[in-house]
């Protein structure tokens, strides 16, 4: 799982302001476009979209820069040696308070049961964590995921008592009984529930885009050629619908992308949506900008990973996907 989880690495950003975006002086005909990505299969469908010439059919000329630490992604942007990037929900909202110039321009998936609270046998649900240890990476779409499910049963993190391990680290805690719960993603929560002693008690898909991804586009490409980011758009629309009628191929697509087998990816797969260029016309400026991103926003404070100061409404242009 790659480091796009960690959103403390965004203070990053707090060395520069976005100067611009690379991408000007294309030709006419074709747009040279930059995004930063991640091994992540939730940004997936831009490797769907790259071989399968959706990008080449929009107009495009899109090369996809990897990066494995958030810090190193984001300076990228900043420096505008990056045109765009893919980051958790949070994570953008945080640009924002760091004064970057950028939109959420596209909702691309979130996790449903590729995030997930575990426990062992003397633990049912949430309300059963209070007073319990619970192993969690702080800082990361774990510690959203644990606040927003303790405040739905009508707690906070000071009920519990924090044990800070990585993802990793956590399920292989919870296997061995040295924590009554811990929470993780997948692939993590397989091995734990492969070890007959574990159960899950909550995933991300209580609230379905809390644990969620998008893709955030400088202000010098949005402001100097609108029409390419609406093909970015409509390319990731196209990817995705290949995706849902040509699973098998698009996930093995997607896991040579991420450097994976399929199959070693396969209850990750299960467990993320992917928003179609249809979900996000009815999603992006309905309910993602009105309910999800301020749910997102209220709990990353309540975490600590935000100070509040984004406007959640301010931070999402829905016109490339109308």
């Amino acid at each position: 799982m790659s480091q796009r989880r960690l959103a403390a690495v965004c203070a990053a950003l707090a060395i520069t302001l976005l100067a611009g975006c690379a991408g000007g002086g294309t030709p006419a005909t074709t747009t040279k476009v930059n995004i930063a990505i991640q091994p992540w299969l939730g940004y997936g469908a831009w490797y769907i979209a790259q071989e399968k010439g959706f990008f080449t059919e929009n107009g495009l000329e899109v090369t996809l820069t990897d990066f494995e630490a958030d810090a190193d992604m984001l300076a990228a942007l900043a420096a505008g040696q990056v045109d765009a990037l893919n980051v958790a929900s949070h994570g953008a909202l945080l640009m924002i308070e760091q004064g970057v110039d950028a939109k959420i321009v596209l909702l691309e998936d979130a996790s449903t049961s590729a995030d997930a609270i575990l426990a062992d046998p003397s633990i049912t649900d949430v309300a059963g964590l209070k007073g319990q240890e619970v192993a969690y990476e702080e800082g990361t779409t774990s510690d959203l995921l644990l606040n927003y499910a303790l405040s739905q049963n009508g707690m906070s993190i000071s009920d519990i008592t924090k044990v800070p391990l990585g993802a990793a680290d956590a399920g292989a805690a919870l296997i061995a009984g040295q924590v009554p719960a811990a929470v993780t993603y997948e692939p993590y929560i397989s091995e734990a529930a492969a070890s007959g002693n574990v159960q899950v008690i909550y995933t991300a898909g209580e609230k379905e885009g809390l644990i969620s991804d998008v893709l955030m586009v400088g202000g010098k490409l949005i402001s100097e050629n609108p029409d390419a980011v609406k093909a970015l758009a409509k390319s990731w629309g196209q990817a995705v619908d290949y995706y849902n009628s040509n699973t098998e191929d698009g996930r093995a697509i997607i896991a040579a992308g991420v450097g994976e087998e399929p199959d070693a990816l396969a209850t990750a797969f299960d467990g993320v949506h992917f928003f179609s260029l249809d979900d996000n016309k009815s999603q992006l400026a309905g309910e993602y900008v009105s309910s999800t991103l301020p749910t997102v926003k209220e709990v990353a404070v309540a975490a600590g990973l935000l100070d509040g100061s984004a406007d959640p409404a301010a931070a999402v242009d829905a016109s490339f996907v109308s």
